[in-house]
């Protein structure tokens, strides 16, 4: 098997814009439905997801299908456009319906939720500084190997200030919409 051919770092970069990418699917050079997030102006494939993380994302979905107040909309992989050079496509995301998707901005966000198996390191490192940089106030990774959730809260530009694990048999309530509490063992069992 060939190892991937990675470009000098020295080489000069082309950073796309959200409007370059949506000129690409106008064109035929991408598909619409592209698994693709555009992080710092780069083009990021995101990985294919295994049984366990369908499995997590769809009882969440079902369980937050049931339980939002019918003033919410909840998102499935919705793009949430953050900056000019920055979208990103969340597992599981509920916001106002006041709201249209490509209005949002992340303090609008009511609940933003990754499904991570692979992904996990990811998910607590860029995906946080991202989601917290951009005002996303209450941010689950639900890790499922390990079965917990890891809650990050009061967002800054440097981070978030509360970062919180939940157990899998410990109840956790969605900051902006209290009625939304969840213990993941009755989820996952």
């Amino acid at each position: 098997m060939n190892a991937p051919v990675r470009p000098s770092a020295d080489l000069p970069r082309r950073l796309f814009t959200t409007q370059d990418v949506f000129r690409m699917v106008e064109a035929g050079v991408m598909q619409e439905d592209e698994n693709v997030e555009l992080i710092g102006g780069e083009l990021v494939v995101m990985a294919a997801k295994k049984n366990d993380h369908e499995i997590a994302k769809s009882a969440l979905l079902r369980w937050l299908a049931r339980k939002a107040s019918d003033d919410l909309i909840l998102g499935v992989e919705t793009t949430l456009y953050l900056a000019e050079m920055l979208f990103v496509e969340p597992d599981l995301m509920l916001y106002p319906r006041a709201f249209k998707p490509q209005e949002l901005s992340g303090g609008d966000v009511t609940l933003l939720i990754e499904v991570s198996d692979d992904s996990l390191s990811r998910d607590l490192g860029l995906k946080a500084a991202i989601y917290a940089d951009h005002g996303v106030r209450d941010y689950w990774v639900v890790d499922v190997e390990a079965r917990r959730v890891i809650v990050h809260r009061d967002p800054t530009d440097e981070g978030y200030r509360s970062i919180e694990t939940f157990e899998a048999d410990a109840e956790v309530a969605a900051l902006l919409a209290p009625a939304l509490a969840i213990r993941l063992a009755d989820l996952l069992d």
